[in-house]
């Protein structure tokens, strides 16, 4: 029987592809005199392949341990204190090269992973209280018997 995922796993799965985009994506380019394009991608720079592979990784991690809500919860919030370095570093970045490069949306990827992270780690609450009040009717009731 095929079921529908949680949505926690949907956001879960869209920011570990947006991540996974960074692979690929350059972070800021320049037109040099001669008219070429000189870019700067994610992966030339090793402090950003890093941060992009390991926030990447804790994502797949979230999304494996969708029976378990409270891991889950614990590695989202990680994930997202990660990104935040990681949104903080390419804004360090953004102020030492703006005056030569101009920065690509994709720079922004790791703030809209936060954006989704939160609201993954809401609807995965949600669904924890649920199934902890749940289990604790099934107590009451048990117990009442």
């Amino acid at each position: 029987m095929i079921t529908w995922p949680r949505m926690q796993n949907v956001l879960l799965a869209i920011s570990a592809f947006l991540l996974l985009s960074l692979f690929w994506s350059e972070m800021c380019y320049a037109i040099d005199e001669t008219g070429a394009r000189v870019s700067i991608k994610f992966t030339e720079h090793i402090q950003f392949l890093i941060f992009t592979f390991i926030t990447l990784a804790l994502c797949i991690a979230a999304i494996a341990y969708r029976k378990q809500y409270i891991l889950q919860l614990r590695v989202c919030i990680i994930d997202m204190f990660v990104l935040l370095g990681f949104q903080i570093w390419l804004i360090v970045a953004f102020f030492q090269l703006k005056n030569a490069f101009t920065f690509t949306i994709s720079t922004l990827f790791p703030f809209v992973c936060i954006v989704l992270m939160v609201l993954a780690v809401r609807y995965n609450w949600r669904d924890a209280t649920d199934v902890i009040a749940h289990d604790f009717s099934k107590k009451v009731r048990k117990k009442l018997k």
